[in-house]
């Protein structure tokens, strides 16, 4: 998902900078995509160890409602991580065809 999210800010990166002149997506300093990629990792990575965590929690407390939490949170988990993952592609997707969109109409 992460390639793919990445691909579509390339594309509308090297779209906008053809016809706008100016490159939609690309962070600058480009040093900031690698920030922003170390900093979601980390904060992934707390996400999915906070999920068995609260997982082997709520095993304790509700012994009968710990198995379907389980099966919940882990589909709700995978679900709103590809969401969050595909956010910055889609976005700058959006950003961009509404700037070449703009530019279209005003030629």
């Amino acid at each position: 998902m992460g390639v793919i999210s990445t691909a579509m800010c390339l594309v509308t990166a090297i779209l906008c900078e053809h016809f706008l002149g100016k490159p939609i997506g690309l962070p600058d300093p480009p040093f900031i995509a690698v920030l922003a990629v170390i900093i979601y990792a980390a904060m992934a990575n707390v996400c999915y160890t906070g999920g068995w965590i609260s997982e082997l929690i709520v095993g304790k407390v509700w012994p009968q409602e710990g198995k379907s939490f389980g099966t919940i949170s882990f589909t709700l988990g995978v679900f709103f991580s590809m969401l969050l993952t595909l956010l910055p592609g889609v976005l700058i997707v959006g950003i961009g065809a509404i700037r070449l969109l703009i530019y279209a109409l005003g030629k």
